[in-house]
């Protein structure tokens, strides 16, 4: 791993943001972490959407079944923002112009729409040259077999404000780590 360039990616930098700093290295240098029944549920339900949109270019029949147009799913994107930065992430379905993301769970649709992951994403949309407008959160709470959505417009502010929360907990990490000579112990 290259010590001099920090790979940021919203789930690890969510995790720091948190103070859950242990956790939040242990995703950086993918080291084994528990994994609960529910975050292997959740995986399940993303390949089985995953493989519903490449086969049908729509979108699972529990969101709603509406036709997308050409849509990528599973998105691997890598933006520069400095030299010591790089922003990593995996956008589950990009229709231009709307980033789609899936959740499960108990919690709603809305609560993850105010958190920065849209922001993140939106981010590393535009600076990947991609046309984004919206952000749209799908999420199926499978203990009570309901449905919700929510839409986030990617507006100028949310994009800054998610430029900034990026290089807040990003420097934070990447200090933390060059300071305790975690790249040395944990990268090979």
């Amino acid at each position: 791993m290259d010590k001099s360039k920090f790979q940021a990616s919203y789930s690890v930098l969510s995790l720091w943001a948190r103070g859950e700093w242990e956790e939040a290295v242990r995703a950086y240098f993918h080291l084994q972490r528990v994994v609960t029944p529910q975050m292997a549920e959740g995986r399940d339900y993303h390949e089985q959407w995953n493989q519903h949109i490449c086969e049908t270019r729509r979108l699972p029949d529990i969101f709603g079944g509406v036709p997308l147009r050409e849509p990528v799913t599973e998105l691997k994107l890598t933006v520069n923002l400095y030299p010591w930065l790089d922003l990593v992430g995996v956008i589950d379905c990009y229709d231009r112009p709307t980033i789609y993301e899936f959740k499960t769970g108990n919690r709603s649709a809305a609560k993850y729409a105010n958190d920065f992951q849209v922001a993140v994403y939106g981010v590393l949309a535009t600076l990947s040259d991609l046309h984004v407008e919206r952000a749209e959160i799908h999420r199926y709470n499978q203990y009570a077999h309901k449905a919700d959505m929510s839409i986030v417009w990617l507006t100028d502010r949310l994009l800054r404000d998610g430029i900034n929360w990026i290089e807040t907990f990003a420097s934070e990490m990447y200090q933390y780590l060059l300071e305790n000579q975690l790249y040395e112990r944990f990268a090979a």
